[in-house]
């Protein structure tokens, strides 16, 4: 059973645009579960990560949460959807080495 799930790696903060959709719905990620949103990095800068989620791999997205540079390293995420992706909504600066959902049981 995997706990980890990674939404991104090497995530270039100086520009917008949503990474890929990942599919949960397994144990420990079943909808409407909870989550730790663990980034290696706080969001630098002005930059704005939107958590989103939806029914399927295309959408439609709905913005279950919004992080920024005071939102720090470890975000709960609560009602997971069957699908999650990151949009980077606003540019920043840096780049985040990894974002992973850690599966809470």
């Amino acid at each position: 059973m995997t706990m980890i799930k990674t939404l991104g790696s090497a995530i270039d903060l100086t520009a917008t645009g949503a990474l890929g959709a990942v599919k949960l719905g397994e144990t420990p990620f079943f909808p409407s579960g909870n989550a730790i949103l663990r980034l290696s990095a706080p969001v630098g800068g002005a930059g704005v990560i939107q958590v989103q989620g939806a029914g399927t791999a295309t959408g439609p997205w709905t913005t279950q949460q919004t992080i920024n540079a005071a939102s720090g390293t470890d975000i709960e995420i609560t009602g997971l959807p069957d699908y999650i992706r990151l949009n980077k909504s606003t540019a920043g600066t840096g780049t985040l080495a990894s974002a992973i959902l850690e599966g809470v049981q």
